[in-house]
């Protein structure tokens, strides 16, 4: 789920010995700060804050970075004058920070009054730019990358049509940055006009650049020591599937592989997760299989009654010692005890709308996501958060399910991505090996050890004035951000698991 860019100033600080925190008041709408996770190795390190201050000129703000480890303390932070930027991602190698920004006058949503406004727009959305930042712990930008890039923009009207219509511009692909480790970063972005994937030196001087000579719905990137991965999502007869991944050599880009992500039957594969193994640090695809004969018939209640999937699937990419291998799990077949041909768990009487998948450090996958249960003839509930386990000889096995937010029954017909308000997001503590799962429900926050299978907390979204999110923090640990409408702050928290 998108979550709001959050609007503050005044930082206060204060720490405790369970948990540290930090408090955004909010004054004004000129002044704003936007808080952004530092990855490394697909696992957050810390925080990053970005703060618009005064207008330095007609065309130019002044900014401030504020660079935090994982408990929110503050480490580094650097100043300085540039026209309107939308930072857009964030990575860290070797002690260096690669900040990913949009640089254009059409940040945000903009009024246009007039077709000459329109058009004005439309010019400037043609000329904006890409610029990467690399900036060292001692908040020195030690070097900067520019790329002229053509936004794409779309209006909508408020009302009626001129005066009232609105214009958002964005980048067609994105911009994604991933830290390739002990080298630099590898970085992918798309307009328009181009793709290109880059790769960069910890100093932010770029050694390789390749056009992508391809249209696609969108694409995700991932990076290991040694190959750089690019999955790209096109749209095909089977609109869940689609899935090509291209392989290239992290060192100069060559093109070492590429395939359709199809089982050996030439069945679509589902993408749930593209990550990296926690016990192996390999990368990995995980997802469900799709039943030919249901490609389009997959998005109502009806559908999943009647088999949108033939199995799950786990593909370990392996490294340069160890062989790509597919797990593929197929219950159509009526081999696997406990679940019919149609995926129905046959002693619970649901089936699985699957949301994610996460690899154990015991060599399982295990998927995650929400039952959809029978209710009589032709009605349907959404219920319990469940977990499947693919294990490294190809069984499947109900995991657990436990309590969460539940819909009212529905009809056939009911939409299930419309109806299913759950959200699932890991959490590893490496530590103690341990796997727990974040499950944002509609009405409570409930915090999931796999492991010990049980639910360790549960956090209610509303409190009072106050409105409560969750999310994913280093590891073995959540941040806790508390929203006082009232009073007009944010506080966020690191608190353990």
């Amino acid at each position: 789920m998108l979550r709001p860019a959050l609007v503050f100033i005044s930082l206060l600080f204060a720490s405790s010995l369970q948990a540290q925190t930090k408090i955004f008041k909010e004054v004004g709408e000129d002044i704003s700060t936007e808080m952004k996770p530092i990855t490394q190795d697909n696992a957050l390190v810390g925080y990053l804050a970005f703060t618009q201050l005064e207008r330095a000129n007609a065309d130019s703000f002044n900014y401030r970075v504020t660079i935090m480890d994982e408990n929110l303390n503050d480490i580094g932070k650097v100043d300085f004058r540039q026209e309107m930027l939308d930072l857009q991602a964030v990575s860290f190698e070797q002690n260096v920070l690669c900040l990913g920004y949009i640089q254009s006058p059409l940040k945000g949503v903009q009024p246009v009054k007039t077709y000459k406004d329109l058009r004005k727009a439309r010019d400037v959305a043609g000329s904006s730019h890409i610029l990467l930042q690399f900036i060292n712990l001692s908040g020195q930008i030690i070097n900067t990358s520019y790329k002229e890039v053509n936004l794409s923009t779309e209006t909508f009207a408020t009302r009626s049509y001129f005066p009232t219509m609105k214009l958002v511009s964005y980048l067609k692909y994105g911009m994604q940055i991933r830290n390739i480790p002990n080298s630099g970063f590898a970085f992918f972005y798309g307009d328009e006009v181009k793709q290109q994937l880059m790769v960069f030196d910890s100093r932010g001087v770029p050694t390789h650049e390749l056009d992508i000579p391809m249209v696609a719905d969108h694409f995700i990137l991932r990076a290991t020591a040694t190959e750089i991965y690019l999955l790209a999502k096109h749209n095909v007869g089977a609109p869940e599937g689609g899935y090509k991944l291209f392989v290239y050599s992290a060192k100069d880009l060559y093109a070492e592989n590429n395939f359709d992500l199809r089982d050996a039957n030439d069945n679509w594969l589902k993408v749930l997760s593209f990550d990296n193994d926690p016990a192996t640090g390999d990368a990995f695809i995980a997802g469900c299989i799709i039943n030919p004969r249901m490609e389009k018939q997959f998005l109502n209640a009806f559908d999943y009654a009647n088999g949108p999937y033939v199995g799950l699937f786990t593909l370990d990419l392996g490294n340069p010692h160890k062989e790509m291998h597919a797990n593929c799990s197929y219950w159509d077949n009526n081999t696997i005890p406990g679940l019919s041909a149609e995926g129905l768990f046959l002693d619970q009487s649901f089936f699985v709308k699957y949301a994610s998948a996460f690899r154990d450090y015991n060599g399982n996958t295990i998927f995650a996501g929400t039952a959809l249960r029978l209710e009589g003839v032709a009605k349907f509930r959404l219920a319990e958060g469940v977990f499947v386990r693919q294990e490294a000889s190809g069984n499947i096995a109900l995991d657990n399910t436990i309590p969460c937010d539940e819909t009212k029954s529905f009809g056939a017909n009911g939409i299930l991505y419309q109806l299913d308000k759950k959200d699932y997001y890991k959490v590893i503590d490496r530590d103690t090996k341990t796997n727990y799962m974040i499950i944002d429900d509609q009405d409570n926050i409930y915090i999931y050890n796999v492991n010990g299978k049980k639910v360790v907390r549960t956090i209610p979204h509303k409190d009072g004035n106050v409105k409560i999110n969750v999310y994913p923090a280093k590891e073995g640990h959540m941040m806790v951000s508390e929203y006082n409408r009232k009073e007009k702050f944010t506080r966020f928290s690191i608190e353990a698991l």
